[in-house]
């Protein structure tokens, strides 16, 4: 970054790159108070106050939480300082959300405008939360933040944090730090802790990478096939950029596997004709992680370090692979490395409507795929909005309840609305309802209302155990119970489903403790055109075809109704 300038966000500012590696410094070497204090005086320019907040109106479960320390107002900003800094210490070495939520709910009370950062006990976990008011609910806070530890990529924190110097903002608006209202600085902290900006940011870059990539590959004609060959390398590598955030990749004592295999690549090569694709990328994905039969294999292990089996049918090897004179250049996986995975922080955590970390998620690569990918939207495909996607599944989901259980419609409405189950007159049979249906989107597109299926039952089952002591599966166990057996999907787009397929893995990968072998989705989400019946039925399985099988027969006998034909619309739910 030296010797260059970087543009930020805010308007008719410029940050140099001198400054924003000042702002690094202080970010990789942030382990303690007085380092946070060194940022927020020295580098973002607040006034300093170093005052302990007293917890005696906060609820025993908070000060829980807290063990002996107590919340400290580190500093404020602007007229009067109304804008405040506030740090807190947790008791525990992990950092919880439930916890940081009922932490910010009782400081808001007493200071309603504030940057909140909270630590683990140890100091080498911090994360900066912004909250703000729910447009559409002003009870609700919406938290946004960003993660600071070493295992993570600091420089999407380090832009983002940089736009926060009281400085900057002055001299953008024509005032001194100190003359700044507090309107000014609670807009420029919501803007800094927009996801929306880095999710803009890495689709740019994503577009760019992946156009470059594809026109870079050499040995394939054919367009379509090219690009699908580009689709599949990214799709293993951005599921081996998200999982080795979980610690199960190890390449020379490092947990940062990319870097370090792609540093030992770089020192080993000794001759020009090395490739890293060929040479351990193509060894890492069809013998390391694609053969449970490989232990002890000392020379793979030297070459791709310690890694899980996983497969899934993401790291096969098909035909298309296996043709020679395929080559990926060295270039190519280089601006890959360094201009996503190194530029951008990657996070296992999912987002909620209500918490967000200002990263790349597993359910960008939804909107990475409509938007830039394939360009769906020219043929009139659209990316559904998470809360329209939650909305539809519930109310799918209250109409088949109806249907399957002696409940009252109202204590149902509650159920799938509120998670509230005090009232159900049999809460067994609604968990075997659940655990039974059978949910088929027939243009499933990159899987959203299949991961948002997946999320309603995976609440709806956690609020029976929590209410019902019902169902004492880990969540991982339930994810995986509810891919396996209740989700289907078809989509005439091989994209798509690739795509589908590998947001389902992601999101079962995020919940695991250890890593586990992958569910085979080859015969749950399918390629074929679920509108154009005989075509379709020759290219599914048994599974989506009795349940397509099912859709035709009424539509057939809609057909044959005398008072007109009307649309059949493909249900979403059967048994």
């Amino acid at each position: 970054m030296t010797g260059a300038w970087v543009y930020c966000e805010l308007p008719n500012m410029i940050a140099s790159a001198p400054k924003l590696d000042r702002i690094a410094t202080s970010l990789k070497s942030l382990t303690d108070t007085r380092t946070l204090k060194e940022l927020f005086y020295d580098r973002l320019h607040y006034d300093r106050v170093s005052e302990t907040i007293s917890t005696r109106r906060f609820s025993d479960s908070v000060r829980a939480s807290l063990g002996d320390s107590e919340p400290l107002l580190l500093a404020n900003g602007g007229v009067g300082g109304q804008f405040k800094v506030i740090y807190t210490r947790l008791s525990s070495q992990q950092i919880y959300k439930q916890e940081q939520r009922g932490i910010i709910e009782s400081l808001l009370g007493i200071h309603p405008h504030s940057l909140f950062i909270f630590s683990n006990q140890a100091q080498d976990d911090w994360h900066f939360i912004n909250a703000k008011h729910d447009e559409k609910n002003t009870q609700r806070r919406l938290l946004r933040r960003i993660v600071v530890n070493q295992r993570e990529q600091l420089r999407t924190a380090i832009e983002q944090i940089g736009e926060l110097d009281l400085q900057l903002i002055g001299l953008d608006r024509g005032k001194k730090a100190i003359e700044l209202s507090l309107s000014d600085i609670q807009q420029v902290h919501d803007k800094a802790f927009d996801v929306e900006k880095v999710t803009n940011r890495f689709f740019s870059e994503y577009k760019l990478v992946f156009e470059s990539v594809e026109d870079s590959i050499e040995g394939i004609k054919d367009a379509e096939q090219k690009r699908l060959f580009t689709q599949k390398l990214f799709n293993r590598l951005m599921f081996i950029a998200f999982v080795q955030k979980k610690g199960w990749l190890e390449f020379n004592g490092s947990g940062d596997y990319f870097k370090a295999l792609w540093q030992d690549y770089q020192k080993a090569k000794s001759q020009p004709l090395g490739n890293f694709y060929r040479d351990q990328l193509s060894h890492l994905f069809f013998a390391g992680l694609n053969d449970p039969d490989r232990q002890g294999d000392e020379e793979l292990i030297k070459l791709i370090g310690n890694v899980p089996y996983l497969n899934g049918g993401l790291f096969e090897e098909d035909a298309s692979e296996m043709v020679p004179g395929i080559v990926v250049p060295d270039d190519a996986i280089e601006d890959i490395l360094t201009k996503l995975f190194d530029r951008f922080n990657f996070t296992v955590s999912e987002s909620t409507p209500l918490d967000v970390d200002v990263a790349v998620d597993p359910e960008m690569l939804g909107k990475v795929f409509e938007e830039l990918v394939t360009n769906r939207h020219g043929s009139g495909s659209y990316y559904t909005p998470k809360p329209i996607v939650a909305f539809m599944c519930r109310e799918t989901l209250k109409g088949y309840l109806k249907s399957k259980c002696a409940e009252d419609g109202d204590k149902i409405d509650r159920f799938v609305d509120d998670h509230d189950s005090s009232d159900l007159a049999d809460p067994e049979a609604v968990l075997n309802a659940l655990k039974s249906v059978t949910a088929c989107d027939p243009a499933c597109g990159s899987g959203a209302y299949l991961l948002g299926m997946m999320h309603e039952l995976l609440d709806l089952r956690a609020c029976l155990f929590a209410s019902n002591n019902l169902g004492a599966e880990s969540v991982y166990g339930r994810k995986l119970e509810i891919i396996e057996h209740n989700l289907y999907g078809v989509d005439k787009d091989v994209f798509a489903v690739n795509i589908a397929r590998l947001r389902l893995w992601l999101s079962l990968s995020v919940d695991g403790d250890k890593p586990q072998p992958l569910p085979n989705l080859k015969y749950k989400l399918e390629q074929g055109d679920s509108l154009i019946t005989p075509v379709a039925a020759s290219q599914l399985s048994g599974n989506v075809l009795n349940l397509w099988k099912e859709v035709s027969e009424k539509q057939d006998i809609a057909e044959r109704k005398k008072n007109g034909i009307r649309t059949c619309s493909v249900p979403s739910l059967s048994k």
